[in-house]
């Protein structure tokens, strides 16, 4: 199942590039790749009874302190949301929070940083809800816990033990996400994980970052790159 969904994933990037390197497919590949994540896992779960609905509710953001990686199209996809959805004084607030999460993480390894995630809510995070929630990456579509207590309850103590899940979701996104990524490399497009916060920092740094991605340029820093520098728009 999961390497039919990632081929047919690389098959829809590739029908969609190859209809015309302009901004608007560039940001039509994230778009059709949280379609098809949000139909196949509602489809799952719709003809397999879970034993226990996710214990996810609005106001719970215990899992929106972890780090979070996404693709590039998905990076341009936020970027463009929030360019048409916030406000000059917004952004330039949020600008300072992505500032200040890079600041704190520069040059500390991913187990470093998770030893104080609790002091390192996502800049998107507001009023214990998602800001971007209609865009929100293909790996926090997925996340979600069974038990909320045990949620809270790893953030607080700073334990890195996995809580309890339902695997579905998780195997579901990663291969629509290696689908996607494999169909933007064929496609001659920047194809490899970025970092969330670094990323979106990167694409407030630029000018026109859709259509530099689609055009094969570089935009964005691999994940495991993080610090700041360059311009604000």
């Amino acid at each position: 199942m999961y390497q039919e969904l990632a081929a047919r994933q690389q098959q829809t990037v590739t029908e969609l590039l190859q209809d015309g390197k302009t901004r608007e497919k560039a940001l039509e590949v994230a778009m059709s790749a949280y379609y098809t994540a949000d139909h196949v896992i509602a489809r799952f779960e719709a003809a397999n009874t879970l034993p226990s609905p996710p214990a996810c509710s609005p106001g719970c953001d215990f899992c929106c302190h972890n780090q979070v990686e996404v693709t590039p199209p998905e990076a341009l996809l936020i970027g463009a949301y929030l360019e048409q959805h916030v406000s000059p004084r917004q952004l330039g607030l949020l600008l300072e929070r992505l500032e200040r999460n890079l600041s704190l993480r520069a040059g500390k390894s991913k187990v470093e940083v998770a030893s104080f995630r609790q002091d390192l809510p996502c800049p998107l995070l507001h009023r214990q809800g998602c800001s971007i929630y209609p865009v929100r990456p293909l790996v926090c579509r997925a996340m979600h816990a069974l038990d909320a207590a045990q949620c809270e309850a790893a953030l607080r103590t700073q334990d890195q033990t996995p809580v309890a899940y339902y695997a579905h979701r998780h195997e579901i996104t990663t291969a629509i996400v290696r689908g996607l990524l494999e169909g933007c490399r064929a496609a001659a497009c920047q194809a490899h994980a970025v970092d969330l916060v670094q990323a979106l920092y990167d694409y407030f740094q630029q000018d026109e970052p859709a259509l530099m991605w689609i055009q094969g340029k570089e935009v964005f820093r691999r994940a495991n790159s993080i610090r700041r520098g360059g311009r604000h728009r």
